[in-house]
């Protein structure tokens, strides 16, 4: 097919178009009017009777709009469904409307026919569970790692070994590095949970009394970061792990770590003189953090002054040692996860509830050097704010904005579902 072409005809050509227009109309309808000499027209052949105009030239009849033609405005515009072609003709207002469509309903310009005769699809029943079907699990199977790995027989092989060592006592450090490298793995993390013996001695080690004395050794210090970091794996992303923890916990807190009780231990962050090892708080808060996604653990803590603890790791970074930064900006998210933030989870409208003191009274016992109280909350929060104003990234602004708000909620004993937090540091 010869290249369309866009031109300008003579006019004895068009003159001869016209006359065999008029001789093949002859015996019909009237032709249409030729068009004039300043015409432009579109040409997909050599045959001249095949060209047609670059704009359409609309009469009072349809007629074929080509793809490639142009239309002018108000033209009554159709598509015959028995061609699929678009036609076009002069618009005339008054012009009745094809008796064939009288009487359809119409709406949102689809025409709507009933169909009577058409029988209703058939109600689907719901399926019948076999008697013996599992119940849902949302968490679904845990599956355990492919045999066909050639790596994996001796991973599972040095992970139940290193269960056993640490129930005996043996060759602790090794069975804690060994532990803490797959417990982020979701079947290892909820083999750790299910077996309570290891999850005591976790427990233990992690908040053994020895890391509260006046110089607590390497080893007891290392030891309790491990095993800090491993109950904190085991407990993020894994609820089934979760959910064992939470039935060993009755159990766990009538135990006794070094002929101290678990339940006086767990949330101990600060020692009685001195300052913890910021290492090892960092590691222990983030523990407690994934614990505090169970509604019963979440209790425990909140009965027994844990957001004191955090508050006053918190107020360490007020300090002039800045290795603690780390530890405070994890016990802020800490706060902002569990309790203030909805979209992070967060279970609103459980703290912060009740009264603060004044501002002159919290700021009075802190240039007395007493420890930060639970009732001073709020203030410390300004506090923390007023200090790093400079810098607006920093978690205290995040931390003061969702206190005051939820307790202003919490106060009038509503619950905001929902929160936002914008710039959160991941750590």
């Amino acid at each position: 097919m010869a290249r369309s072409r866009l031109k300008m005809l003579p006019l004895s050509l068009l003159g001869l178009i016209g006359l065999m227009v008029l001789g093949t109309s002859a015996s019909g309808d009237p032709p249409s009017p030729s068009p004039s000499a300043e015409v432009k027209l579109i040409c997909h052949t050599s045959n001249p009777a095949e060209c047609y105009p670059k704009i359409f030239q609309p009469t009072h009849e349809f007629q074929i709009v080509h793809p490639d033609q142009d239309l002018p405005l108000g033209l009554h515009v159709k598509l015959n469904i028995n061609t699929g072609q678009k036609e076009a003709k002069i618009n005339d207002p008054d012009e009745e409307v094809d008796p064939s469509l009288a009487g359809l309903p119409v709406d949102s310009a689809i025409v709507t026919v009933d169909t009577p005769d058409l029988e209703p699809e058939p109600v689907q029943k719901p399926r019948r569970l076999p008697k013996n079907a599992p119940g849902y699990d949302p968490d679904g199977k845990i599956k355990e790692p492919p045999k066909n790995n050639p790596h994996a027989g001796n991973d599972a092989a040095v992970f139940f070994e290193s269960l056993s060592y640490l129930r005996k006592g043996l060759d602790i450090d090794s069975a804690l590095e060994s532990l803490s490298d797959v417990s982020h793995d979701i079947y290892y993390g909820l083999k750790i949970a299910e077996d309570y013996d290891t999850i005591a001695n976790l427990f233990c080690i992690a908040n053994t009394p020895a890391i509260f004395g006046p110089s607590p050794s390497a080893e007891t210090l290392s030891r309790a970061r491990l095993a800090a970091l491993t109950l904190s794996s085991v407990t993020q992303n894994n609820p089934k792990a979760l959910s064992e923890i939470e039935t060993h916990w009755s159990k766990l807190l009538a135990s006794s770590c070094s002929n101290e009780p678990l339940s006086t231990l767990i949330w101990r962050l600060i020692p009685s003189s001195g300052h913890p090892d910021p290492a090892v708080s960092k590691a222990r808060i983030s523990s407690i953090s994934g614990l505090l996604r169970s509604p019963t653990i979440r209790a425990h803590f909140l009965s027994n002054n844990g957001m004191e603890q955090i508050l006053q790791i918190l107020n360490l970074q007020d300090s002039q040692n800045g290795d603690f930064e780390p530890a405070a900006r994890k016990a802020a998210l800490l706060v902002l996860d569990n309790f203030l933030d909805g979209d992070m989870g967060a279970s609103l409208g459980e703290w912060p509830i009740g009264t603060q003191q004044t501002d002159i009274v919290c700021e009075g016992r802190h240039k007395e050097g007493k420890e930060p109280a639970e009732r001073c909350w709020d203030w410390h929060a300004k506090a923390w704010a007023k200090g790093n104003k400079k810098d607006k990234e920093h978690w205290s602004h995040e931390l003061l904005k969702k206190v005051t708000e939820q307790r202003r909620v919490n106060n009038k004993g509503g619950k905001k579902k929902n929160g936002s937090r914008s710039g959160k540091e991941e750590l």
